[in-house]
């Protein structure tokens, strides 16, 4: 449900007309400040520790940004911050909750006829779930990922009368927040050596979007942001421990199919804080006793 503050003169009085009375006729003209596209940000290998926390950018600036739908009109952050923490639930499943936030300052629009948004960050919170499928190969492993993010957007929207204005063309703004909800599978497959990991991955996000123009009669009170359709993102990368379980990542990806942004490559960084003890690897196997060989000739002892 949209939190919008309406300045709301003559179009009110439809509420309270008679049947027989007609409503004002309104073009809109919108846009809101929605999430950068980001692939999930977690590699395939197995957790070391019990529980992790992660923190970083999920976008650190933008490099180029257009637009691939003529209807939409959107802001998007070059700045997003991530945050997660994450249970691991056997060997390789892990369940945590995940915290995002796309900054307003720094943020560019796709189209530059499109009206600024002023109402503040983007942010979104929700789950992540994450598997660690192993293969043949111990070094190998490929992470599914997925996410569940309920975002808070701001939006803005002015709406001019056309038609049965009660002889004043009037013009309102109307400012507020839409939630909508985002959905991520990721598919990582993921090489780990020594301190090192390294991954390439998959990622389909759904990208929440608002049709910038339109026509609307009498008291719109819906909210007109959309959770948009899915958008295909191609991502590198790797990360090295740093010591005391501490890791430190960086993933460069790119949008390859999708709407309604047009995006250049984008790169994320993350650190991973390991909480509560290391899992030690398992001892060697104590090597084979060596039992002598025996002598050769007819005076040899039996063994």
């Amino acid at each position: 449900m949209s939190t919008s503050t309406r300045l709301v003169l003559f179009p009110t009085l439809c509420l309270g007309l008679a049947a027989a009375s007609a409503c004002n006729v309104n073009r809109v003209n919108r846009a809101a400040l929605v999430p950068h596209m980001t692939p999930t940000l977690r590699s395939g290998a197995p957790m070391e520790t019990p529980a992790e926390i992660s923190i970083g950018a999920s976008s650190l600036a933008h490099s180029t940004l257009g637009s691939t739908d003529d209807e939409a009109a959107v802001e998007v952050p070059g700045t997003q911050a991530e945050g997660a923490m994450r249970v691991r639930v056997g060997q390789k499943v892990a369940l945590g909750l995940i915290y995002a936030e796309g900054f307003d300052a720094g943020a560019k629009p796709i189209d530059d006829t499109q009206p600024p948004v002023e109402s503040g960050n983007t942010r979104g919170y929700g789950f992540t779930l994450t598997g660690m499928i192993p293969t043949g190969n111990p070094k190998w492993h490929v992470g599914i990922d997925s996410e569940l993010i309920f975002w808070s957007v701001p939006y803005v929207e002015y709406e001019t009368c056309v038609q049965n204005c009660g002889g004043v063309n009037w013009t309102f703004m109307e400012e507020g927040r839409a939630s909508v909800s985002q959905l991520a599978v990721g598919v990582i497959p993921t090489y780990s050596t020594g301190k090192f990991n390294a991954w390439g991955g998959l990622t389909f996000r759904n990208h929440p979007t608002i049709k910038q123009k339109g026509t609307e009669i009498g008291v719109d009170f819906e909210d007109e942001v959309e959770e948009g359709s899915f958008n295909t993102v191609l991502s590198v990368g790797g990360d090295m421990e740093l010591g005391g379980g501490f890791r430190a990542g960086a993933t460069l990806y790119q949008v390859v199919q999708g709407k309604p942004a047009q995006y250049g490559p984008s790169v994320a960084v993350t650190l991973t804080i390991p909480l509560g003890r290391r899992d030690t690897p398992p001892a060697a196997a104590p090597p084979a006793p060596a039992y002598p060989t025996a002598p050769a000739g007819p005076g040899a002892p039996p063994y």
